[in-house]
């Protein structure tokens, strides 16, 4: 247990068995939890850390892989998702990256990494919405995907497949 300026913080394993979700609150000792929820591997090295604030995540959230290279950092806000999302492969390379708006929306760039550095998807975002140009590629590097959204409406390759065959010359759906 650690101590802090409003009195105690508790950490408190995510194996603890007094721990419950409730509605999506988080409770500990029948109360809503407050402070940081923890988890270790067998080395005792941490494997994350998340900060709690009446029940909902409120502060950073970290994880980390067994060789203590992080895999994730992403921040919240009151159970809302805020700020920057970041990730990172085994080898320290870029997972993942998105942006969220104080209402736990897309906000700018979303990006995703295949593990050998190959952009997945380049996407854009106001207000939870897509705008601007949105490419995805597969991981052999070939377009996937490669769009502009102009107020709402998509133009350009959305990388959709279609559900039936549809022959120039013929009058029927395979």
């Amino acid at each position: 247990m650690l101590v802090s300026c409003k009195g105690k913080y508790l950490v408190v394993d995510k194996s603890n068995t007094e721990l419950t979700v409730v509605n999506g609150v988080l409770y500990y000792q029948n109360n809503p939890f407050e402070g940081l929820l923890v988890s270790t591997y067998a080395n005792t090295s941490f494997k994350m850390k998340l900060q709690y604030v009446a029940g909902r995540k409120d502060g950073y959230e970290k994880q980390w892989y067994p060789n203590g290279k992080p895999s994730q950092s992403r921040w919240y806000s009151q159970g809302i998702k805020i700020n920057n999302h970041l990730g990172w492969w085994k080898d320290g390379t870029p997972k993942f990256e998105y942006h969220f708006n104080t209402k736990g929306e897309y906000e700018g760039s979303r990006k995703e990494w295949y593990p050998n550095g190959q952009l997945v998807r380049d996407f854009n975002y106001a207000s939870g919405k897509e705008i601007g140009s949105q490419r995805m590629w597969t991981d052999g590097g070939k377009i996937r995907a490669n769009y502009e959204v102009r107020n709402g409406e998509r133009f350009g390759l959305i990388g959709l497949k279609k559900c039936y065959t549809v022959k120039t010359h013929s009058n029927e759906l395979q």
